[in-house]
């Protein structure tokens, strides 16, 4: 069963927008609150059967805490944050509804949910996480239900790794003083994928990225681990370790072998053509 209204606090940021749209083509009704909206939080709380928080993380907490008395244990909640573990106990401290924790996978960029993950944390209540996961499954997406700490743990690496090495990457590019120009038209194909995902930095919101490397707990431990890693490959190349690098490279292959095999596993089938009417 769909809510009969659903609030998205935050819809006129880039996500809350894009959610907001996808519930109103569902055919949902959608109250929004922002920054300038003639309806405050506290009042799309107070209407709403279900509230989705898409606001950045820096306000989440006082967002929470101001609509968290105006939410029956009836209503659902549900928040859109890059991090799980500390939102999602914040919000089951603040509230006594039901309470959802979800990370869309993707940006606000994509035209729909079709192939676009999202992970679910349900944290009290089972009513809203089922139709949620529901509503998203329906539209093409795929739902991973995840424990709020391990979702941190894995996004330490997603993410932190990630554009840690994105950022170092970028950097690197510009100290060598090589022609950008001469780069790309040299690149293989790998590395021109390289380039590709860091041009996807463009866009991308300065802040989200700035939370995203300060606020995630393991965030230090996973950075200080690839530092570890880096010195201790740099060290084996230094001394022309063949034999210990041929066993490094080796090893790194058994592993790419079996994440090529879950990736093979996890691909969408590929769509079928549309059937020719030759009549």
């Amino acid at each position: 069963m769909n809510p009969s209204v659903l609030g998205v606090i935050g819809g006129h940021g880039k996500m809350g927008a894009w959610f907001a749209r996808i519930f109103r083509e569902a055919g949902l009704k959608v109250l929004v609150s922002d920054r300038g909206t003639p309806l405050s939080n506290c009042e799309l709380a107070q209407r709403s059967q279900v509230v989705m928080v898409a606001v950045p993380m820096a306000v989440f907490p006082e967002v929470v805490r101001e609509i968290g008395p105006y939410l029956p244990r009836e209503a659902g909640l549900i928040d859109l944050c890059s991090l799980k573990a500390r939102e999602v106990k914040l919000m089951l401290e603040a509230t006594s509804c039901e309470v959802v924790g979800a990370h869309p996978l993707f940006g606000p960029y994509e035209k729909d949910l079709s192939g676009q993950t999202v992970a679910l944390c349900p944290a009290r209540g089972n009513s809203w996480y089922q139709w949620f996961k529901t509503f998203l499954e329906e539209r093409g997406a795929l739902t991973v239900t995840v424990s709020p700490e391990e979702h941190d743990r894995i996004m330490s690496l997603v993410q932190v790794l990630n554009h840690f090495w994105l950022l170092v990457l970028g950097k690197t590019i510009e100290e060598s003083g090589l022609s950008l120009e001469k780069l790309v038209q040299l690149s293989t194909p790998s590395f021109r994928r390289q380039l590709e995902i860091f041009s996807r930095l463009a866009p991308q919101d300065p802040e989200l990225y700035t939370a995203i490397q300060f606020d995630n707990p393991l965030g230090d431990e996973t950075r200080e681990l690839f530092w570890k890693l880096s010195r201790e490959l740099s060290e084996i190349i230094a001394r022309r370790d063949r034999e210990a690098y041929l066993k490094y490279f080796k090893e790194r292959q058994a592993l790419a072998r079996k994440i090529r095999a879950l990736l093979s596993a996890s691909a969408p089938p590929p769509k079928e053509p549309p059937s020719q009417n030759h009549k």
